[in-house]
């Protein structure tokens, strides 16, 4: 069967800030490079993680 993993607000939101720290980057020049596929493939990884937090957050573009 499946795990499910179960985060909360706070937790996702702290999960999003290390990874923007991670990459040196907020979060709006992230998304505009990676719309503009600019982005090296470790960074590619965080800005797709990064838009699957804001989806769970309700905060996706």
């Amino acid at each position: 069967m499946p795990t499910a993993i179960v985060k909360t607000r706070d937790e996702l939101l702290a999960w999003r800030e290390a990874l923007l720290r991670r990459v040196s980057m907020d979060k709006e020049t992230l998304y505009d490079l990676g719309r503009n596929f600019d982005l090296r493939p470790d960074e590619r990884a965080v800005y797709e993680t990064v838009r699957s937090i804001d989806y769970l957050l309700g905060e996706d573009e």
